[in-house]
């Protein structure tokens, strides 16, 4: 990396820093090895081990691939405005434009706040760390300034695949969806034969996604319930929810963030970590501890949302590049 880089890395990170600490929110310095981690499906992660130097034995331990396991373990205990810039550590992805196996991630949470109160927080970040000159032209330069562009999750199914998602709820649905797309189908696991929300991630990555407007930073909001997470359900006229409170946001294309109004109903999360625990532990190639009472934080927790940031991501839109391997001091 050259030093131009360098110096816009560092201040950028300044920049986040002096936005949040302007606004009251406590800065936070989270360990990067846990003896647990809360268990996801969708990643895998590092294992390591502590040897006891008395008598050799060994422990285990985790890379973290969130800081997000002791985050909330503060704002539970404490209920205050939280940010933290981190390294963390994701296994088995592959290292290419947008992966690294370490990367730097922006965490904040806003207590008293939903994923809209959020997005708008978010915008006003996104006016406060921008560097003041541009760095690659005016053009490029409106693309990736506020005020975004909001759209739901069902209308960019209707916008960039030509049909309502709210209509496709049933698998044997959106497998029809698929094929009409012409997304090719495996001989041997036929589309409606997939779980629905691995169909749907597919049409989302290969349909969507590339559609999206570049002119100026786009959120896509309420996501499908059928989609398993932590963000709270909006409510619906029937007794199964079709959305959740989260939204992401893509820069120039690229995904950046990740938001939700976070789920503080404890049987909710309870039966959740349950369930992603159960397939964690048939899934996943690198398996680890999962601390079973960990839902319990959850019984006075407060009304929050939090956001997930990619920084090195973002350091790459701002800059002009179209890889985070642009950005980084080192690469593996």
């Amino acid at each position: 990396m050259d030093l131009e880089l360098l110096q816009l890395r560092a201040a950028t990170m300044q920049r986040i820093r002096s936005f949040f600490v302007g606004k009251n929110y406590l800065e936070l310095d989270t360990p990067a090895l846990s003896t647990t981690l809360i268990p996801e499906t969708c990643l895998e992660v590092f294992k390591t081990e502590y040897v006891e130097p008395w008598n050799g034995m060994s422990r285990p331990l985790y890379l973290v691939p969130s800081p997000e396991i002791y985050i909330k373990r503060i704002i539970a205990q404490h209920k205050v405005d939280v940010f933290q810039l981190s390294k963390c550590y994701r296994n088995v992805e592959s290292i290419g434009r947008i992966h690294n196996p370490e990367f730097t991630m922006l965490e904040y949470y806003t207590m008293k706040a939903d994923y809209k109160k959020s997005a708008k927080l978010t915008e006003d970040l996104f006016r406060a760390i921008l560097p003041p000159v541009p760095v690659s032209g005016t053009d490029f330069w409106n693309r990736i300034r506020p005020p975004f562009i909001y759209l739901t999750m069902n209308d960019a199914f209707r916008e960039y695949a030509g049909f309502y998602l709210a209509d496709a709820m049933d698998v044997q649905d959106l497998a029809g969806h698929a094929k009409l797309l012409g997304i090719a189908e495996p001989v041997n696991h036929p589309f409606h034969t997939w779980p629905w929300d691995d169909l749907y991630e597919l049409i989302l990555v290969q349909c969507i996604e590339p559609k999206l407007p570049q002119t100026k930073p786009v959120v896509i909001m309420d996501y499908p319930a059928k989609v398993p997470c932590l963000a709270k359900d909006i409510p619906g006229a029937g007794t199964q929810p079709l959305w959740k409170q989260r939204w992401e946001l893509y820069v120039s294309g690229i995904e950046i963030a990740n938001c939700y109004t976070e789920e503080d109903d404890t049987e909710k999360v309870h039966h959740y970590f349950e369930e992603e625990g159960r397939l964690k532990q048939q899934t996943a190639k690198i398996p680890h501890a999962i601390d079973n009472g960990y839902w319990k934080i959850f019984r006075d927790f407060p009304s929050c949302s939090g956001v997930a940031l990619g920084f090195d991501r973002l350091l790459a839109v701002i800059s002009g590049h179209n890889t985070i391997s642009s950005v980084l001091p080192f690469t593996l």
